[in-house]
Protein backbone atom coordinates (compact mmCIF):
# COMPACT_ATOMS: atom_id res chain seq x y z
CA UNK A 1 0.00 0.00 0.00
CA UNK A 2 2.90 2.74 0.79
CA UNK A 3 4.66 1.48 -2.45
CA UNK A 4 1.25 2.48 -4.16
CA UNK A 5 1.33 5.83 -2.75
CA UNK A 6 4.90 6.71 -3.34
CA UNK A 7 4.30 5.39 -7.00
CA UNK A 8 1.26 7.52 -7.81
CA UNK A 9 2.24 10.67 -6.02
CA UNK A 10 5.90 10.50 -7.93
CA UNK A 11 5.35 12.73 -11.50
CA UNK A 12 7.52 13.70 -13.71
CA UNK A 13 8.48 14.82 -17.54
CA UNK A 14 8.43 12.50 -20.12
CA UNK A 15 11.81 12.18 -22.72
CA UNK A 16 9.36 13.39 -25.38
CA UNK A 17 8.35 16.56 -23.21
CA UNK A 18 11.57 17.10 -22.43
CA UNK A 19 12.61 16.77 -26.34
CA UNK A 20 9.69 18.91 -27.37
CA UNK A 21 11.04 21.79 -24.52
CA UNK A 22 14.41 21.37 -25.86
CA UNK A 23 13.42 22.07 -29.48
CA UNK A 24 11.41 25.14 -28.52
CA UNK A 25 13.63 27.03 -26.71
CA UNK A 26 16.50 26.14 -30.18
CA UNK A 27 14.42 27.67 -32.36
CA UNK A 28 13.78 30.76 -29.97
CA UNK A 29 17.60 30.96 -29.23
CA UNK A 30 19.31 30.17 -32.27
CA UNK A 31 18.29 33.63 -33.95
CA UNK A 32 20.12 35.33 -30.56
CA UNK A 33 23.40 33.75 -31.09
CA UNK A 34 23.61 34.39 -34.51
CA UNK A 35 23.02 38.12 -33.67
CA UNK A 36 25.86 38.07 -31.43
CA UNK A 37 28.19 36.34 -33.80
CA UNK A 38 27.35 39.47 -36.39
CA UNK A 39 27.57 41.67 -33.95
CA UNK A 40 31.31 40.73 -32.66
CA UNK A 41 32.30 40.02 -36.75
CA UNK A 42 31.09 43.37 -37.56
CA UNK A 43 32.88 44.88 -34.42
CA UNK A 44 36.30 43.46 -35.52
CA UNK A 45 36.07 44.50 -38.71
CA UNK A 46 35.64 48.47 -37.58
CA UNK A 47 38.55 47.57 -35.49
CA UNK A 48 40.71 46.49 -38.24
CA UNK A 49 39.62 49.67 -40.62
CA UNK A 50 40.90 51.62 -37.43
CA UNK A 51 44.17 50.40 -37.19
CA UNK A 52 44.85 50.90 -40.87
CA UNK A 53 44.30 54.30 -41.31
CA UNK A 54 45.98 54.65 -37.75
CA UNK A 55 49.21 52.57 -39.42
CA UNK A 56 49.09 54.84 -42.75
CA UNK A 57 48.20 57.93 -40.76
CA UNK A 58 51.52 56.83 -38.20
CA UNK A 59 53.81 56.54 -41.23
CA UNK A 60 52.74 59.68 -42.72
CA UNK A 61 53.69 61.34 -39.28
CA UNK A 62 56.58 60.00 -38.99
CA UNK A 63 57.63 60.99 -42.74
CA UNK A 64 57.26 64.29 -41.42
CA UNK A 65 59.08 64.22 -38.28
CA UNK A 66 62.68 62.80 -39.58
CA UNK A 67 64.73 64.77 -41.90
CA UNK A 68 63.72 65.53 -45.15
CA UNK A 69 67.09 63.71 -46.47
CA UNK A 70 67.24 61.28 -44.53
CA UNK A 71 67.40 57.55 -46.25
CA UNK A 72 64.48 56.02 -43.98
CA UNK A 73 61.93 58.28 -46.52
CA UNK A 74 64.27 58.13 -49.80
CA UNK A 75 62.20 57.47 -52.83
CA UNK A 76 60.91 54.31 -52.76
CA UNK A 77 58.35 51.95 -54.53
CA UNK A 78 56.39 49.04 -53.01
CA UNK A 79 58.88 48.41 -50.28
CA UNK A 80 57.14 46.82 -47.01
CA UNK A 81 57.65 48.87 -43.95
CA UNK A 82 56.05 46.85 -40.78
CA UNK A 83 58.06 48.64 -38.31
CA UNK A 84 59.01 51.93 -37.61
CA UNK A 85 62.16 53.25 -35.51
CA UNK A 86 63.42 55.99 -34.17
CA UNK A 87 67.06 56.55 -33.21
CA UNK A 88 68.35 58.58 -30.27
CA UNK A 89 70.92 61.07 -29.68
CA UNK A 90 72.47 58.04 -28.42
CA UNK A 91 73.16 56.26 -31.26
CA UNK A 92 70.44 53.79 -29.24
CA UNK A 93 66.47 53.30 -31.45
CA UNK A 94 63.06 52.84 -29.93
CA UNK A 95 60.77 51.08 -31.89
CA UNK A 96 57.02 53.35 -31.90
CA UNK A 97 55.12 51.63 -34.35
CA UNK A 98 54.49 47.59 -35.23
CA UNK A 99 51.85 46.46 -37.29
CA UNK A 100 49.35 43.30 -35.98
CA UNK A 101 50.43 40.12 -37.95
CA UNK A 102 47.64 40.37 -39.91
CA UNK A 103 48.49 44.00 -41.25
CA UNK A 104 51.16 44.57 -44.33
CA UNK A 105 52.00 47.87 -44.92
CA UNK A 106 53.25 48.81 -47.88
CA UNK A 107 54.78 52.13 -48.65
CA UNK A 108 55.63 54.43 -52.09
CA UNK A 109 57.94 57.26 -52.00
CA UNK A 110 58.08 59.84 -54.90
CA UNK A 111 60.65 62.68 -54.54
CA UNK A 112 59.97 65.85 -56.31
CA UNK A 113 63.43 68.03 -56.39
CA UNK A 114 63.21 71.89 -57.00
CA UNK A 115 63.09 73.49 -60.28
CA UNK A 116 62.53 76.71 -62.11
CA UNK A 117 58.91 76.57 -61.83
CA UNK A 118 58.76 74.81 -57.82
CA UNK A 119 61.58 76.28 -55.82
CA UNK A 120 60.91 74.21 -53.05
CA UNK A 121 61.53 70.18 -52.82
CA UNK A 122 58.58 67.88 -51.45
CA UNK A 123 57.91 64.20 -51.85
CA UNK A 124 54.69 61.87 -51.80
CA UNK A 125 54.28 59.59 -49.63
CA UNK A 126 51.72 56.73 -50.29
CA UNK A 127 50.92 54.31 -47.85
CA UNK A 128 48.77 51.10 -48.62
CA UNK A 129 47.47 48.70 -45.48
CA UNK A 130 46.58 45.08 -46.32
CA UNK A 131 44.81 42.78 -44.03
CA UNK A 132 42.53 39.91 -44.77
CA UNK A 133 39.78 39.39 -41.95
CA UNK A 134 39.19 35.55 -40.45
CA UNK A 135 36.78 34.17 -42.46
CA UNK A 136 36.74 35.53 -45.56
CA UNK A 137 38.54 34.98 -48.65
CA UNK A 138 39.21 38.68 -50.72
CA UNK A 139 41.93 40.69 -48.85
CA UNK A 140 40.80 44.20 -47.70
CA UNK A 141 43.02 47.40 -47.98
CA UNK A 142 43.56 51.32 -47.30
CA UNK A 143 45.14 53.55 -49.15
CA UNK A 144 46.55 56.93 -47.84
CA UNK A 145 48.68 59.69 -48.72
CA UNK A 146 50.55 62.49 -47.66
CA UNK A 147 53.04 65.44 -48.67
CA UNK A 148 56.18 66.00 -47.09
CA UNK A 149 58.24 69.19 -47.68
CA UNK A 150 61.65 70.51 -46.59
CA UNK A 151 61.99 72.74 -44.16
Amino acid sequence: MIRKRIKNSLTGFSIVEICVVVAILTVFLLPVFALMSRGSSGTIRNRNEILAQQYASNYIAYCNVVPFDSDKIAEVNEKVVNELNIELKDGSSINIDKTEDIFQRIVSIKDYPDTNDRPYKYKTVSVKIEWQQVGEKKKRELIMSGLVTER
